[in-house]
């Protein structure tokens, strides 16, 4: 069989450059940057939260100052700061933390349901964080001026007082005037997530109420009273409340001029365990149990001057 010559055919192409930035290296970077990130927003969050204090013993819980054995073993279960029982149970601590959902535009239903975490407040860190959260509220409304938000050793005491251009009430009434009420029940929503027990008061100026069957006793008990119920109207529970007192004039909160209008006042008081364990003992308990040498004026007037 014959062989023919056929012409060899060569076909050249064009190679196309390889795309070199499709590899991996970038996603290990990314997430290095974004690991970073992460942290430095945690440091700022932590930062922005504490006090000096808090930030002070942050430093020595890290490095181990505040624990006898040396630094913490974070894979220690009995040393763990979790919130929650890791040991078996449900049980939760109590919380410090709120929500970070606020009141916005000085509406009078306030925080809106579930925004602070419940639970007893006792320690300095917890009492803070409740007074920040009634401070908000308070700047929100329209009696900012009159109020004063404080810790004190029995817990946290919020004070509403009259002036010379606004009153709660209407002189020598127990009417309470609408900007007051809107006040009160926008404080009911945060007060309701709290389980401390309360006790409030109302207070008088100097000035003799006129007639002899109705005074500045029924005047301030009846104050307090209205308090109250607009309280839990607005959303604190009817045995959260422990006591409501008058007091009259007996303890101005301005000493040198019993006749000021901020003696006209309505005062909470949002006790600690230790506070509502002495004020039950006092009212309820047996002698033998009962504390001694200790009286709730004199309660009153420590929680007044601080």
């Amino acid at each position: 069989m014959l062989h023919k010559n056929e012409p060899i055919i060569i076909k050249r192409r064009k190679r196309g450059k390889r795309n070199h930035g499709h590899g991996g290296a970038w996603k290990v970077a990314f997430a290095d940057f974004t690991l970073a990130m992460m942290a430095l927003f945690m440091v700022l969050w932590i930062m922005q939260i504490a006090d000096q204090k808090e930030r002070t013993m942050i430093v020595q819980y890290l490095r181990g100052d505040m624990n006898p054995t040396g630094p913490i073993n974070p894979f220690e279960l009995s040393q763990s700061s979790s919130i929650i029982d890791l040991e078996g149970n449900m049980s939760i601590a109590p919380p410090i933390i709120p929500s970070s959902s606020m009141p916005r535009g000085g509406e009078s239903e306030g925080l809106e349901e579930g925004t602070l975490i419940p639970g007893q407040f006792d320690t300095q860190a917890q009492l803070t964080v409740l007074a920040r959260e009634l401070n908000r509220v308070v700047q929100n409304s329209s009696m900012a001026e009159n109020i004063a938000v404080t810790i004190v050793p029995q817990g946290i005491r919020i004070l509403i007082h009259d002036n010379v251009n606004q009153f709660m009430f209407t002189r020598g009434s127990a009417q309470m005037q609408p900007y007051f009420e809107e006040l009160l029940l926008s404080l009911g929503p945060i007060l309701k997530n709290v389980t401390n027990s309360m006790v409030i008061s109302g207070h008088t100026d100097s000035t003799p109420y006129a007639g002899n069957l109705f005074t500045n006793w029924e005047l301030s008990s009846e104050r307090a009273l209205l308090a109250r119920r607009v309280l839990e109207r607005g959303g604190v529970k009817r045995d959260q409340v422990i006591q409501v007192t008058g007091m009259a004039d007996q303890i101005p909160y301005i000493a040198t001029d019993t006749a000021a209008a901020a003696n006209r006042r309505i005062e909470a008081l949002i006790l600690t365990s230790s506070a509502e364990q002495l004020l039950r003992g006092m009212i309820g308990a047996p002698s033998d149990t009962a504390p001694k040498g200790v009286t709730i004026n004199e309660i009153k007037r420590q929680a007044i001057t601080q």
